[in-house]
């Protein structure tokens, strides 16, 4: 029994045991040495990291106890143990954005300016015809010094990269059957106007099934608020003033003085944010070049149609060799001109008119007729291709197709009518 006291007594260390943050990581002789280790890994690290360490941002103690059998570390030891479980502290400078609402630390206020600096450069450009007013942060930003943890820094670069990617996923929407642009707007809290801008890329508002369309916006930690003032040469439209002739059927008209637009220097003070604008407002106008007014003369003539004479009121509509003519043949009456051509050929108004007929006609295959007032019409059949649409303005000398051998043709050729209140005239007696 003795025996036992003598060895628990001899055994029983006074000692002091070494904590971070509550956590024991070891045991040493003395004060001293627990000094020694602190200094050291605080030495090492500063060589490690290359700055100037004021300190562990954990709680760092030593406390006397007494235990039986403990292992006692030396400075280099505990160095090492100290090392591995603290977080050390620099004097750095803390990028502080809407009173702490988001906080990044940086190893000083250069790198801090860098980020601010970069993200300004890149809402503004080198333009002369840009002028820039003021520059700002939507939100309160301010670079304070601070003693901030080593392993929190980061770089301008990572702050930059976070910054940009913004404070929410963007959110994708797959068209389904029966969705429009606005079903999807009004499903999203969105308008078609503000849909549309997310996704520049339409063309059209005829959605795909399985069309991918863009619902959010990604917003940037900081939007950068630029005031600019910007100047730009713009076009002025020209007006276009109508007169009347006699001298041009209806339906025809001439160019008597071509317009010109004007030019103007327009300056503008434009508010964006991020490169989107908010507000642009007209600030200056200087007109530089005045426009030149168009001047049309219009026809107000009739074809003469009562006579059949040779009035030459009707154009050519193709050149070429006379087929077959009009009038009575062996195999029945035939009730226009057949004029040789080669397919693809350009067929054109015999006068101005409307479009009245444009498709496939049976045996006159794809038929154009046009309506030139005054109950007078002609017929352009056969074509390869009709070049116009129904109700078109058509003027006189404008292609309306293109000639060929469809419907009931032995080749390709141009078959032309006139017809008169309803009856087919011969077109040679109109034709100049």
């Amino acid at each position: 029994m003795v025996g036992v006291v003598l060895l628990s007594a001899l055994s029983l260390n006074t000692c002091l045991e070494v904590t971070v943050d509550d956590k024991v990581i070891g045991y040493v002789n003395s004060q001293s040495t627990f000094n020694a280790a602190l200094a050291l890994a605080e030495a090492n690290s500063e060589k490690d990291y290359g700055m100037e360490i004021v300190g562990p941002y954990n709680t760092v103690s030593a406390n006397t106890v007494h235990k039986l059998f403990v292992n006692k570390l030396t400075t280099e030891e505990l160095s090492e143990k100290i090392d591995d479980n603290v977080q050390w502290l620099i004097n750095g400078v803390i990028l502080n954005i809407n009173n702490g609402e988001l906080q990044f630390a940086v190893a000083n206020e250069a790198e801090g300016q860098k980020v601010l600096d970069t993200l300004f450069a890149e809402n503004t450009v080198s333009d002369p015809n840009v002028v820039i007013k003021s520059i700002d942060f939507l939100e309160d930003v301010k670079l304070e010094k601070a003693n901030v943890q080593i392993s929190q820094l980061k770089s301008s670069d990572e702050i930059l990269a976070q910054i940009k990617a913004g404070k929410e996923a963007v959110q994708i929407h797959s068209v389904v059957a029966g969705e429009s642009l606005w079903s999807i707007a009004h499903d999203n809290g969105l308008t078609v106007d503000g849909l549309k801008q997310l996704n520049p890329q339409l063309e059209t508002e005829r959605l795909q099934i399985g069309q991918e369309l863009q619902l959010t916006k990604l917003e940037p930690l900081l939007n950068v608020v630029l005031t600019k003032e910007v100047t730009a040469e713009e076009m002025i439209a020209y007006e276009t003033q109508i007169e009347e002739s006699a001298e041009l059927l209806r339906g025809e008209r001439e160019v008597k003085t071509a317009g010109q637009e004007g030019k103007k220097l327009v300056t503008y003070t434009v508010k964006e944010a991020n490169g989107v604008a908010l507000e642009k407002n007209v600030l200056n106008e200087i007109v530089i070049a005045e426009p030149v007014t168009e001047v049309v003369t219009e026809g107000t003539a009739t074809l003469m149609i009562a006579s059949r004479s040779g009035s030459g009121a009707l154009s050519w509509p193709i050149r070429g060799r006379i087929n077959s003519p009009y009038g009575s043949r062996s195999r029945g009456f035939h009730t226009g001109l057949d004029i040789d051509a080669n397919t693809g050929d350009s067929v054109k108004a015999a006068a101005g008119g409307k479009v009245v007929t444009a498709g496939w006609e049976g045996g006159y295959g794809y038929c154009v007729i046009l309506d030139h007032g005054n109950g007078l019409k002609t017929r352009y059949a056969h074509l390869s291709k009709i070049t116009c649409s129904m109700g078109q303005t058509i003027l006189r000398g404008e292609e309306l197709g293109k000639a060929g051998s469809t419907g009931n043709s032995t080749g390709p050729h141009l078959h032309f009518e006139v017809i008169i209140n309803g009856n087919t005239q011969n077109p040679m007696d109109y034709l100049s």
